[in-house]
């Protein structure tokens, strides 16, 4: 009975802890992964001007490692890259890139109405909201590998355009 119990228990450990970790967010990847979109994906001229902004709607783990990837590293032609908690009131339009969280992603149709057809790459935590709004999405295989879906519509309605060798990392939806 004590042994089918210490069974019962350790499966119960294992099948939590795997699902608990299934569920954890890689942020330094993800922020890797924004660099590399500042880098392969390309903004109208005008929008290439002064300092490539990338802002975060709402407080997010992701912004340690956003401005950790600041200090070290240049945007697009060199630029000086600023990283921004956005808040509601902001004019979300002054931004080359924003990342929307899990906890707002209710709010991602809404945010891509505010920005409309300006050149603002919207990417989103979590899967599945490239069809929704945002026009990059991340998502886990499920080798747990992260990847990203490209909504080639709203890419070319904000006027952007990606690398190939960026679109063959990634899934076109």
């Amino acid at each position: 009975m004590l042994v089918k119990m210490m069974i019962t228990s350790v499966i119960m450990i294992l099948v939590f802890s795997t699902s608990a970790k299934a569920q954890d967010v890689d942020y330094r990847a993800q922020s890797l992964y924004l660099y590399k979109f500042a880098r392969y994906i390309y903004w109208p001229e005008n929008k290439l001007a002064g300092e490539f902004k990338i802002g975060v709607y709402g407080n997010s783990e992701i912004l340690e490692e956003l401005k950790l990837m600041a200090s070290l590293k240049k945007g697009p032609d060199g630029m000086d890259i600023t990283i921004v908690e956005i808040s509601e009131e902001d004019d979300l339009s002054q931004f080359n890139i924003i990342y929307i969280p899990s906890s707002k992603s209710r709010q991602i149709r809404e945010i891509a109405e505010k920005i409309g057809d300006a050149p603002v790459l919207i990417v989103a935590e979590r899967e599945g909201l490239a069809s929704k709004g945002a026009t990059i999405s991340f998502l886990v295989t499920d080798s747990m590998v992260l990847k990203f879906e490209i909504n080639m519509v709203k890419m070319e309605e904000q006027s952007l355009e990606i690398s190939e060798e960026l679109l063959k990392l990634g899934y076109e939806i």
